[in-house]
């Protein structure tokens, strides 16, 4: 579902909020007040924030969809362009290669989990917060994994290059080991977030220079995904383990 689906499906206020969860450089502390109560005044910022991210409609005649769906490859200066998915959208399982079809139904899975447990959030007590800090933990993990997959598949649709997203054999640490090693996975994926920052704010010279730039950024942002799944694959171990 994205932005545009939200608001011509009614604006339900559960979906609305694990919605804005996978959107990037939302609020965490607006998320944790949307999460905490459900209020007149909480689904109206809910729908102005999501409402920043609407596209609004084109005066354009539309034509109707065929029933196979068609990829359409731009030529733009003699190079292929693929079309960038829209933004907040599941990718269809055609759209994608087999060996991401599990990554993707996952990531599905994940979202509609998160709409279960803030269905649970909103029905406890006020005095459960113990409880209710447990689920936001939950559901943040949750939306990490979503967007975490996000990159993978995003990648893909971008480049047709699948990246390694094989376990690493994590599962056979034990409950310490997970801790370090996610440790240090945090400090991977912050180390490679600095350079590639820092190739960012370099992209000057000639022409040949900054291509070699690029190509350089598209590396780290490679290795970067694949650390932050990792990450995200012993987040799901530890919790499982408590």
């Amino acid at each position: 579902m994205n932005v545009n689906e939200w608001f011509n499906n009614g604006c339900n206020y559960q979906e609305g909020i694990v919605l804005y969860g996978t959107l990037k450089g939302h609020s965490i502390n607006l998320h944790r007040l949307f999460l905490r109560k459900e209020s007149i005044s909480n689904a109206e910022k809910l729908k102005y924030e999501l409402g920043k991210h609407r596209k609004l409609a084109t005066t354009k005649s539309v034509t109707p969809p065929s029933k196979e769906p068609q990829q359409i490859n731009l030529i733009v200066d003699g190079s292929p362009k693929i079309p960038k998915p829209q933004n907040n959208s599941f990718y269809r399982i055609n759209q994608l290669h087999k060996d991401l079809h599990p990554l993707a139904i996952k990531q599905r899975s994940n979202f509609q989990t998160a709409i279960s447990l803030h269905s649970q959030l909103t029905k406890l007590h006020a005095d459960e917060e113990g409880a209710a800090l447990s689920l936001c933990i939950e559901i943040e993990d949750l939306f990490d994994g979503i967007e975490t997959a996000q990159k993978v598949l995003d990648h893909y649709v971008s480049h047709k290059v699948v990246l390694n997203i094989e376990p690493r054999g994590f599962d056979k640490l034990s409950p310490a080991q997970l801790l370090q090693s996610r440790n240090n996975k945090r400090i991977s994926v912050s180390k490679y977030k600095k350079k590639i920052d820092t190739l960012k704010l370099g992209q000057i010279g000639s022409k040949s220079e900054k291509t070699k730039t690029e190509v350089a950024l598209e590396k780290l942002k490679k290795k970067l995904i694949i650390h932050e799944l990792e990450l995200q694959q012993l987040n799901e171990l530890i919790n499982t383990h408590e």
